[in-house]
This record gives structure tokens, C-alpha cells and sequence, in this order.
């Protein structure tokens, strides 16, 4: 009797697997958008790169203007590392849920955060010491179009792990995890993209 009372007070109620197929199903998209719209960036590099035209990849100095220099990638695969340990401290938050530790959750999900900030801050900071501006020359203004991305992706990996963090805290998790999942699949994708975007600029 509680049951059909509660099914008929509720009757907008869904239950966590139907939301978490939804949710999952979302996430999928997002990412194929996100991925067709990453490897479009890499192949205007590459094709700008091979095209140069007017030697206009690597402009060299003019009477207004100092030559073009490209920025050495080791920041950049720096960049990859901190996500990387983002997307493994997630991988041992998400094995705490499984086994319900809730302390090995919260511990994951915090340091996977604190390392979401410092790659958006780091990142900031590459981007700020650029020795050009976005309109000079094309491999300028890929560069910021490469670190402009992955800024906005780390970003939202800020929002995504702050929430992720704040609702392992309130153990919002004890009963299902398909949101930590769903989570590290952001945080897989995270580290690829960051490592696509090193490799691209590993070749100036």
C-alpha cells in the first residue's frame, strides 16, 4: 500500500537507471560533437601548416612586427600530466563507490578537482605568456584557437568536478554511482584531448 501511495503522490518519479540512461545517452552526444569539433582544430593546424601560405604559418619580422616564434610544447604535455592525474585520482574515487568507502570517494573526487583547477590556471598562464598575439601569423592564432579549447574544457571539468566533489561529501553516492561513471568518461576524453592538443603542437 506505501508503494502504490508513493506512486501515485510521485507520479513524475523516474527511476536512477532511467535518468542514468538519459543522462548517459546526453553525455554521448556531447562528446561526439566535442570530438568532431577537436579533430577539425587538428586537421586546420596540419593543413595550415603544410599550406603555409605567403609563408604566413611563421611570419617572419617586418618594420612593425618581430618574427614569430612558436612556443615550445613541453608545457603543453606538462598540461596532459595534471589531467592525467585528474583522470586516475577519479578512476580511484569511482573504485571507492563501487565498494562503498565513502572516504576513498570523497579523497578521489577532492584531488581530482584540485587537480582540474591547476591545469584551467596553468593553462591561463601558457596562454598569457605567449610571445604573439592571436593575429600574427596562422600558427598564432591556432595556438590560441588549440589552448582556447582546452581552457574551456578544463572549465567545465572545474564545474563538473566541483559538483562531483560537493555531492561525494553530502554522500549523495551511497546508493548509485552512474554519476561518477559518467564522470570519468569526461575525464578520459579530458586527457585525450589535452594530449591531441601537445602532439599538434609539438610540431610547429
Amino acid at each position: 500500500m506505501s508503494a502504490l501511495t508513493h506512486a501515485h503522490s510521485n507520479p513524475h518519479h523516474e527511476h536512477p537507471d532511467v535518468v542514468g540512461s538519459r543522462n548517459r545517452l546526453g553525455l554521448v552526444l556531447i562528446l561526439v560533437a566535442d570530438i568532431a569539433f577537436a579533430l577539425s582544430v587538428l586537421f586546420v593546424y596540419f593543413y595550415l601548416k603544410g599550406q603555409n601560405v605567403n609563408d604566413m604559418w611563421l611570419p617572419a619580422a617586418t618594420d612593425d612586427q618581430v618574427a614569430t616564434t612558436p612556443v615550445s610544447s613541453t608545457g603543453a604535455w606538462y598540461l596532459t600530466v595534471l589531467v592525467g592525474v585528474g583522470l586516475l585520482t577519479h578512476t580511484y574515487a569511482l573504485k571507492g563507490a563501487r565498494v562503498k568507502n565513502q572516504t576513498q570517494l570523497v579523497l578521489g573526487s577532492g584531488i581530482a578537482l584540485v587537480a582540474s583547477v591547476l591545469a584551467m590556471v596553468y593553462q591561463v598562464m601558457q596562454m598569457s605568456a605567449a610571445p604573439f598575439t592571436i593575429t600574427w601569423g596562422a600558427y598564432a592564432s591556432c595556438y590560441f584557437l588549440i589552448t582556447g579549447l582546452n581552457t574551456v574544457h578544463l572549465a567545465l571539468t572545474v564545474f563538473i568536478a566541483l559538483g562531483n566533489w560537493n555531492r561525494s561529501r553530502l554522500g549523495l553516492y551511497r546508493a548509485d554511482h552512474w554519476h561518477v561513471t559518467i564522470v570519468r568518461v569526461w575525464w578520459t576524453w579530458m586527457f585525450v584531448s589535452s594530449a591531441l592538443g601537445a602532439f599538434a603542437l609539438s610540431f610547429p
